[in-house]
């Protein structure tokens, strides 16, 4: 049964997308079968992956219900139909786009929808990741519902606390009224400038905040201009950059972030 992190924080530019982007390279790099799944309608996520906008389907086609052709209910197209292949191997895709803002005006009831199909569509993955949108609202909820971890990017400056306690109110709330397992993975701190005061003391406001976000991982990522330039190369900053302090960072993450799953850092293969 495959592990779903939802990459989550309602502030904007933290760097969910980029953590989002780099851990699940990481993984697939390590051997392990891993979805990526762009919940965002901004669809950066997508878009540092695939040059096209055109696809035969996004996520809007699946969580949202088309209207009705002549008096007769059309169903949302199945989670299969929208996964695509990432440059990655071993990494999959779900894209976004602007028409996925829509799901906020869904009935409740669909927010359900993205954790029954992947209860069927993840079954083929060790690993899931889910780039969440930076606002609360249905997609965020949506998101927390199909998940079991959530993993909180939080900026090293003057605001990196902002919204968390929001946050943590919300993932409590869904622990109580739909998913009872879902657990706090941790917080990472990113945009970190060591040559900054604040940066140090940002990580101590997140590590003093220990009790929002259950964990703050040793591994401070950078600020480092190799990881922004990645994306339009369509390469995780771990391959773009293979020898840089950057993916040295990346690699170092994902190990610590394996552990906490209990997951190999590397996957064995299957002896046939």
């Amino acid at each position: 049964m495959s592990k779903v992190i939802a990459i989550a924080n309602q502030k904007g530019g933290v760097g969910k997308t980029t953590t989002t982007r780099e851990l699940s390279a990481c993984c697939a790099l390590r051997g392990y079968q891993v979805l990526t799944i762009d919940c965002d309608p901004q669809g950066n996520l997508t878009s540092s992956w695939v040059d096209s906008d055109v696809y035969e389907a996004t996520l809007s086609h699946v969580l949202i219900e088309p209207e009705s052709r002549a008096g007769v209910k059309v169903e949302p197209l199945p989670l299969g139909d929208a996964i695509v292949e990432s440059p990655v191997t071993g990494l999959d895709l779900v894209p976004a786009d602007i028409r996925l803002a829509r799901f906020e005006m869904q009935p409740d009831y669909m927010t359900h929808r993205l954790r029954n199909q992947l209860q069927e569509f993840g079954r083929d993955y060790d690993l899931v990741f889910i780039d969440c949108p930076p606002q609360l609202g249905k997609l965020l909820t949506a998101a927390l519902y199909a998940s079991d971890y959530v993993l909180v990017p939080c900026a090293a400056d003057a605001m990196g606390l902002q919204g968390l306690s929001d946050l943590a109110f919300t993932i409590e709330q869904v622990r109580k009224n739909v998913n009872a397992d879902l657990q706090m993975l941790g917080a990472v701190i990113n945009l970190y400038k060591p040559s900054r005061n604040l940066s140090a003391e940002s990580r101590g406001a997140v590590e003093a905040a220990v009790g929002l976000v259950g964990h703050v991982f040793d591994t401070n990522l950078h600020d480092y201009s190799k990881v922004a330039e990645a994306p339009s190369q369509k390469l995780p900053a771990v391959l773009y950059a293979k020898s840089h302090r950057a993916a040295d960072q990346l690699w170092s993450l994902t190990d610590e972030v394996l552990d906490r799953l209990n997951i190999s850092r590397q996957k064995i293969a299957a002896v046939k």
